[in-house]
């Protein structure tokens, strides 16, 4: 999705990055290959290489010895070992690590944290589940015990009272978990994981604790996350065993290919924040960007045309709102284009810490740039503080905002309350008011903009509802299965990709939010296909039983299907999205009308509590402090 939107946002034609190993693939590869991307190898795509010799791994991973083994691998150069399972069923068979020194010929040393178990594809799944912690989902994993949780933060000691005493029999059980209470904490922390301990069917979407208590939860930093939340798998044994390694091609060799389009003057497009899709602000850049400019702007060869080389990176912010949902919007903005400075050019060439400063002095310009075209906050909250700020800022407007100008008061609204850290009283005390506004809104399924309509347009909004709702119903009941199974498949993808994908955030509100709008879209495609054809072939089949229409020959058959699927149906489902549309949006002005003529008190007070927000929100954003 993010590739189609920047196709359809900017005005050259976009060439993208894939995996070369993507290229391999019978139908995908053979997209790809029409779109014109651009192959890079990745180092896990990288083919390996057979050892010659037994090796054995010491030192709790750290050290790994074989004769021989210090002159066949280089520093960064990813060394595997195997290990023989007593059944073809055993997860942990392989470990890998990265050469971070050659300490002599037989003797190399391993990058922290030293060998490391692979658990490859779905055998994840037997040493990781997905659990819900209020409105967050969280990926579990072997040795994510209560006091880990604790120690981030996400529950109070008092509460710490319900965990299952082992992690096999959940492995063994899918979809269930033990229920086993104890009045104290183990000391020993067993392979434990947290459940519900009010309710003995809980299963894997169970909270961990009841909602009451999420007033006490603090949200971490990814960063301490990532340290924290690792499987608590067994070390590698020391048993000799063959290895095989990588070794990973220069810079120069992997981004041939978009050297090459950097040459011709073609336009790259890379997206280089990494999961930032499934979290409240940008997370840090890969470096790949800053690699792939400053190494082509250093070569002294001319470009195709047999001029100079030059390069601009031109930063673009995609904006979507509730991107997982069809239609939605998004708004791309494009940035001012940023000048590589000759002097990072130079320490680029120089190699080595030089070489390296390069590329952060680099990365950190591409960060801020991109940082300037989205919204960023610290967490959920902040986040959901400046979205509602925007709009009872909006209250106090003679005139609507367009789109562009909303989302630059939205960004103006984050930059003045990061700007001072800590934020102020004022700001501070100003933003948990407006949560907690929010939160009674969302609890009576209101938004601030519902309490701007008077009761008194049930008059109108009711009988529309109803003529909409009748005109809906038709097509619904036609296309409402590709709907319910485009969502399936969706929210099911975006699991997987969280569960699965070691690049995903371990906790997050939106689990494979960037994976679920692509898995819908092609579902949706593919199934509305299927329908469009099956209610072709059943209209002409009703046609010919009823004797409404003669067909003389194939040849008309065939030409009035053809209109069938291209036009009416295709009419008809389309018509069907527009009118679920405005009935939705219809509905929701119903429903604000019954509430407010059913809790007439409550509304005034809400009413009242808007009016003084608004009021401070305006105060505090025309402030010059």
């Amino acid at each position: 999705m993010d590739a189609i939107t920047m196709f359809v946002a900017c005005p050259r034609y976009m060439y993208f990055l894939s995996a070369k190993a993507n290229f391999q693939y019978p139908i995908f590869g053979t997209i790809i290959k029409i779109l014109g991307c651009i192959p890079v190898t990745r180092p896990q795509d990288v083919e390996r290489i057979n050892g010659h010799g037994i090796v054995t791994v010491i030192e709790d991973g750290k050290i790994v010895t074989g004769e021989g083994l210090g002159t066949q691998v280089q520093v960064g150069d990813v060394l595997y070992v195997e290990f023989e399972g007593p059944d073809n069923k055993e997860v942990l068979k392989e470990a890998c690590g990265t050469v971070e020194e050659i300490i002599d010929k037989n003797k190399v040393r391993i990058k922290e944290p030293g060998m490391k178990w692979l658990t490859k594809g779905r055998r994840k799944g037997q040493f990781r589940r997905l659990v819900e912690y209020g409105s967050l989902v969280i990926r579990v994993e072997r040795g994510n015990t209560l006091k880990t949780l604790e120690s981030l933060n996400f529950m109070p000691k008092s509460l710490t009272k319900s965990v299952s005493r082992s992690f096999d029999r959940l492995s063994s059980s899918p979809g269930v978990l033990p229920h086993q209470i104890h009045d104290q904490i183990h000391d020993q922390q067993p392979d434990e994981i947290v459940i519900h301990p009010s309710n003995p069917a809980a299963t894997e979407r169970t909270p961990l604790i009841a909602e009451s208590s999420l007033n006490h939860k603090r949200n971490p930093s990814v960063r301490s996350v990532r340290s924290t939340m690792r499987p608590n798998f067994p070390p590698v044994p020391g048993i000799p065993t063959t290895f095989t390694y990588t070794h990973m091609p220069p810079h120069s060799e992997v981004y041939s290919a978009v050297y090459d389009h950097f040459s011709q003057s073609h336009s790259v497009c890379i997206y280089p924040e990494g999961a930032s899709h499934d979290n409240e602000h940008m997370l840090t850049l890969k470096y790949g960007c800053a690699v792939m400019s400053l190494g082509y702007l250093s070569s002294n060869e001319p470009d195709a045309r047999g001029n100079p080389r030059k390069l601009k990176l031109v930063p673009c912010g995609l904006n979507f709102f509730n991107r997982h949902r069809f239609r939605s919007r998004v708004f791309a903005e494009v940035g001012p284009p940023i000048e590589i400075k000759e002097e990072l050019i130079e320490m680029y060439r120089a190699g080595g810490e030089s070489k390296r400063k390069a590329c952060q002095q680099l990365l950190k310009t591409i960060q801020k740039s991109l940082a300037e075209l989205t919204v960023n906050a610290p967490d959920y909250d902040t986040l959901l503080f400046f979205k509602t700020a925007s709009k009872l800022y909006r209250e106090k407007l003679l005139q609507e905002l367009d789109f562009p100008e909303k989302l630059a008061l939205l960004r103006r609204i984050a930059k003045k309350y990061t700007s001072v850290i800590p934020p102020s009283d004022e700001a501070r005390n100003l933003k948990q008011e407006i949560v907690n506004y929010t939160q009674i809104l969302r609890n009576h399924r209101l938004s601030p903009p519902h309490m701007s309509k008077k009761p008194i347009t049930l008059i109108f909004y009711l009988p529309l509802f109803l003529i909409l709702a009748t005109l809906t119903i038709p097509g619904l009941l036609l296309f409402c299965p590709i709907g319910f199974v485009a969502r399936y498949v969706g929210k099911k993808q975006g699991e997987n990709a969280m569960l699965y994908d070691d690049n995903s955030l371990a906790i997050t509100r939106w689990p494979g939010r960037d994976v679920i709008a692509t898995w819908k879209m092609m579902t949706g495609i593919a199934m509305f296909i299927a329908f469009d054809l099956f209610y072709s072939i059943i209209s002409i089949h009703f046609l010919q039983k009823s004797r409404m229409y003669e067909f003389d020959n194939r040849e008309q058959i065939f030409i009035f299907g053809t209109c069938l699927f291209f036009f009416f149906w295709t009419i008809v489902a389309y018509s069907t999205i527009l009118l679920w549309e405005m009935t939705c949006w219809v509905g929701k002005r119903v429903w604000v009308g019954l509430w407010s003529i059913a809790n007439p008190k409550e509304r005034k007070s809400l009413e009242r509590w808007k009016d003084e927000l608004s009021v401070r929100v305006w105060k505090w954003v025309e402030s010059n402090n």
